[in-house]
C-alpha cells in the first residue's frame, strides 16, 4: 500500500521536495557569488568555499537535502512493476542507480571543489553518468508500460543530448558548457517531477 501524507503518495511528495531543494538553496548560493552566472560558471561553483565564502554552504546543504529526499521517490517506483511486472528488472536497477546517485550526490556536497578537485570532479562524473542511465533505462523500460506517459521521453531525451552536449564541450569548448549543465539538472529533475505525476494520476 502506498504512503500517504494528507492524501498525497510519499513518493510525490518526496520528488517535489527534490525540487524546492534545488531551486530554493542553489538560487540564493549563486546570489551570494559575485559575478555568479550559469553561462558562465558550473553548478559545482556555488560550492567553492573561496570565491563564495558566503553562500557555498547552500550547495552542499542542497545536495545533501535532495539526496535524502529522493530516496522515497526511488523507493516508491516500484509502483511500476507491481502493475506490471514484466518491467521489474529495469526498474530495479534504475532503483540501484538511484540510490548510488543519492550517494554520489552526498560526496559531491562533502568534496567541495576547490578543496578537493579530484574527488569532486569523480563523483560529479558518477553523477552524470547515473543521470544517462536512467533516462536510457526509463524511456525504453516503460514504453509499453500501459499507464506511463510516452510524452514525457520527449524531456527525458532533451535531457540525455544536453547531458551529452555539456560533457563535450566541458573539455571541448567550456566557456559555452555551463548553461548544458543547468539545463541537465532542470530537464532531469522536472522529468521525474512529471513521472511522479504520471504514477498518482494513473492511480500507480
Amino acid at each position: 500500500m502506498t504512503k500517504m501524507i494528507k492524501g498525497i503518495p510519499l513518493y510525490l511528495i518526496s520528488i517535489i521536495l527534490t525540487n524546492i531543494f534545488y531551486y530554493g538553496l542553489l538560487i540564493p548560493g549563486a546570489l551570494l557569488y559575485p559575478g555568479y552566472s550559469p553561462f558562465t560558471h558550473t553548478v559545482s561553483a556555488i560550492g567553492n568555499t573561496t570565491k563564495n565564502p558566503n553562500g557555498w554552504y547552500f550547495f552542499s546543504i542542497s545536495l545533501i537535502l535532495m539526496a535524502i529526499a529522493l530516496i522515497p521517490f526511488i523507493l516508491g517506483l516500484k509502483k511500476w512493476y507491481e502493475t506490471e511486472p514484466s518491467v521489474k528488472r529495469t526498474i530495479l536497477i534504475i532503483q540501484i542507480v538511484g540510490l548510488f546517485n543519492s550517494f554520489a550526490m552526498v560526496m559531491i556536497a562533502i568534496f567541495p571543489t576547490d578543496l578537493a578537485s579530484a574527488q569532486h570532479n569523480f563523483w560529479s562524473l558518477m553523477n552524470f553518468i547515473c543521470i544517462e542511465l536512467v533516462i536510457l533505462l526509463a524511456v525504453i523500460g516503460l514504453r509499453k508500460h500501459p499507464s506511463y506517459w510516452n510524452r514525457l521521453s520527449i524531456i527525458a531525451l532533451f535531457d540525455f543530448v544536453f547531458c551529452i552536449t555539456y560533457l563535450y564541450l566541458l573539455n571541448a569548448y567550456r566557456p559555452i558548457a555551463t548553461i548544458f549543465e543547468w539545463l541537465t539538472f532542470i530537464l532531469i529533475l522536472t522529468y521525474l517531477l512529471f513521472v511522479g505525476i504520471n504514477m498518482y494520476k494513473e492511480k500507480l
